[in-house]
């Protein structure tokens, strides 16, 4: 890392820690700022081989109380209790093996993630317990007295945007593009740095780098330049061109340019090298529900994996060190038919994740990428008559050769109502912060302690090593 970067990157810290809170303005210590530039003084360490995040992110707020559920006979009691009709039935749920946990508890997958539990029982997967957007610990009690609690809780859009970014919507960066903002130098390629195949997501904001966005088919193309007539002009795609090449004198204009050669250049890149990537073929599999039934192959997220993995492929041949990318699948704002609609959802994700997992094994990549859920909330453990409403804390997986797996990492909390993790409908109270999850993420990609610090404002107030699963 250049001094001019260090100098940049320590300022950034050093912004965000005066802002976070019980920081009195800017009147930081002489202590703390030197600790704090030792730290930042450590450049990202990105030898070795070729890494990548991906966040797989469920928009609405999974429920995932019946994606992990206690099967011991107090704890899945409980758990039947609290759900009522949203309740998994016992003889659905299949056993997980699981290291840590409180003695005597035991926990099941429902059958519809057979696909994700293979990988959990191999060891490449693991369920991170009761995470949710906190700005520092609280208590239940605190909680109903409105004390120290994240912005707008239980918005779609603000809680989707602080889980992406740690700030409701609105916020100009995401933790994963912070963490390429800092990686971006180590590639031939920064464009391809951070990477969205779901359109703009926050999460991949930064202020250096600029999310190069694309479609589940690759690269978006202009169409004006890629046909040989446009409305029937034969000779406007020529025409095109030859203004792109000349550029503009209002700054609207020379930026608009800007963006468009970019564009043209990277596309033919980025296909020449996709093209000399093979990535197995999406299975056929038919994922059917009382609604009917729709192919693996055909669905969204299926093929955004399939063009990551092409992607990841590509990466070293590129000159690529470090990536970051954004997948994403909606419809978990189960309100209503919950237990309609969630097998499919759970089955989608599933069979989606064991074709990504399975094509990164054959590809002999699965050790270089790590792959993890994330959604705007979780839902209330208390059934509103036909579904579950908005919810904070959340169980999700993490996915990789690299992970810890075949373990819940964190407290599993108790599935019940009225516990000190209830903050009322059987909203569970977040035990790990969103930022307890970043912080081994962008560790593994390489970032020392003091770029964590930049890439995660606030984390000082939490454990940052509670969460250890990679």
């Amino acid at each position: 890392m250049t001094t001019t970067n260090a100098r940049r990157q320590f300022l950034r810290a050093a912004t965000a820690l005066a802002a976070s809170p019980g920081m009195p303005g800017l009147s930081m210590s002489l202590a703390a700022l030197t600790a704090l530039a030792a730290q930042t003084s450590q450049a990202a360490d990105v030898s070795g081989p070729y890494k990548a995040i991906v966040c797989l992110f469920m928009h609405g707020g999974c429920d995932t109380h019946n994606w992990v559920v206690p099967t011991d006979p107090t704890g899945y009691a409980q758990y039947a209790a609290a759900r009522s009709e949203l309740a998994w039935p016992l003889q659905k749920l299949q056993p997980i093996l699981v290291a840590g946990q409180a003695a005597g508890r035991t926990f099941g997958m429902p059958e519809e993630l057979a696909p994700l539990r293979k990988w959990y029982e191999s060891g490449q997967a693991a369920v991170v317990a009761n995470v949710g957007p906190l700005v520092r610990p609280v208590t239940r009690a605190e909680y109903l007295a409105g004390v120290g609690l994240p912005s707008k809780l239980f918005s779609h859009n603000d809680q989707a945007s602080t889980w992406q970014s740690l700030q409701p919507e609105g916020a100009p960066s995401g933790w994963g593009g912070r963490m390429g903002d800092i990686l971006m130098s180590a590639n031939a390629y920064p464009v391809f740095t951070s990477v969205s195949l779901n359109g703009n997501a926050v999460f991949l904001s930064g202020s250096s780098v600029t999310q190069y966005q694309m479609g589940a088919d690759g690269p978006v193309q202009i169409a004006g330049l890629t046909g040989s007539a446009v409305y029937g002009a034969s000779a406007a795609p020529a025409a095109l061109r030859r203004q792109l090449a000349a550029g503009g004198s209002h700054p609207l204009q020379a930026e608009y340019t800007r963006v468009l050669q970019r564009s043209i250049g990277t596309t033919s890149v980025l296909q020449a090298a996709l093209a000399g990537v093979s990535v197995p073929a999406i299975p056929g599999t038919v994922l059917s529900n009382a609604t009917g039934g729709t192919a693996l192959d055909k669905t969204s997220l299926a093929r955004q994996l399939r063009m990551v993995a092409q992607l990841v492929g590509a990466g070293p041949g590129l000159g690529m060190r470090r990536q970051v990318f954004m997948v994403s699948m909606g419809g978990f704002d189960t309100h209503a038919n919950q237990m309609r609609d969630q097998p499919a959802h759970m089955a989608q994700v599933a069979h989606s994740i064991d074709y990504f997992m399975t094509a990164l094994a054959t590809m002999g990549l699965l050790n270089n990428v790590t792959l993890f859920t994330a959604s705007d909330f979780g839902r209330t453990l208390l059934s509103n008559g036909d579904g579950s409403d908005h919810g904070w804390g959340s169980h999700h997986f993490v996915l990789g050769g690299a992970v810890q797996g075949r373990n819940i990492h964190g407290r599993f909390p108790i599935t019940s109502l009225g516990t000190s993790d209830d903050v009322g409908s059987g909203r569970l109270l977040p035990a790990y912060a969103v930022s307890q999850v970043a912080a081994p993420l962008g560790r593994w990609l390489g970032l020392s302690a003091g770029e964590v610090a930049t890439v995660l404002p606030g984390l000082a107030n939490f454990d940052a090593q509670a969460l250890r699963f990679i």
